[in-house]
C-alpha cells in the first residue's frame, strides 16, 4: 500500500483565505448594521413598556404617576438619553431605568415628564419620543392625552427629520 500525505497545499490554502476574507468584508458591515436595528427596536420596546407599565400602575393605584428623564438616577432632567424614572406624584421612585450608554433618545412634548392620572389619561403628555440614527429618526413613539400611544410611520419620520440635526 502506497503512503499518501493527506492535506491542503499552500494555493488552496491561500485561495481559502481569500475567499473566507472577501465574504467576511461583505457580511460584517450588514451584521453590525442590524445589531443596531436590533438594538434599537430593543429601546423602542422598554419605551413603549415603561409608559403602559406607568399607565396601568396609575389606573390600578388610582394615583398619578410621572415618568421623568434623569441624569443621575435620582432626579429629573429634560435628557432622556442616560435613563428615566417612574415615580409617584409625592416623589417616591418606583423604578429607575438607566441605559447603559447615552442613546439619542429624545422627548419633544408639553413638558419635560409625563404624568399618568388615575384615569389613564395624561392632558399635559402630549408628545412624541424618538431616536436619532445618523441624522435621521430611527423610530418614533407619538403619546395622546388620552394616554394612548402609537408608532409614528415612517412619512411621519421623514417630516420631522430636522430634529435629529
Amino acid at each position: 500500500m502506497a503512503n499518501r500525505n493527506q492535506g491542503f497545499t499552500l494555493i488552496e490554502l491561500i485561495s481559502t483565505l481569500a475567499i473566507v476574507a472577501i465574504v467576511l468584508s461583505i457580511a460584517v458591515p450588514a451584521f453590525s448594521e442590524l445589531i443596531e436595528r436590533n438594538r434599537q427596536e430593543a429601546l423602542m420596546h422598554q419605551v413603549q413598556n415603561v409608559l403602559h407599565n406607568a399607565r396601568a400602575r396609575a389606573v390600578m393605584q388610582r394615583r398619578t404617576i410621572e415618568i421623568c428623564g434623569s441624569d443621575d438616577g435620582q432626579t429629573c432632567s429634560a435628557s432622556w438619553a442616560d435613563g428615566w424614572l417612574v415615580r409617584t406624584s409625592n416623589g417616591q421612585i418606583l423604578q429607575l431605568t438607566q441605559l447603559p450608554t447615552p442613546d439619542a433618545l429624545r422627548w419633544q412634548g408639553f413638558g419635560q415628564s409625563i404624568s399618568f392620572h388615575d384615569n389613564g389619561t395624561s392632558p399635559t403628555g402630549n408628545g412624541r419620543f424618538y431616536q436619532c440614527h445618523k441624522s435621521r429618526i430611527a423610530w418614533q413613539l407619538i403619546l395622546s392625552r388620552q394616554g394612548r400611544l402609537r408608532q409614528g410611520t415612517p412619512t411621519e419620520n421623514v417630516s420631522k427629520a430636522s430634529l435629529c440635526d
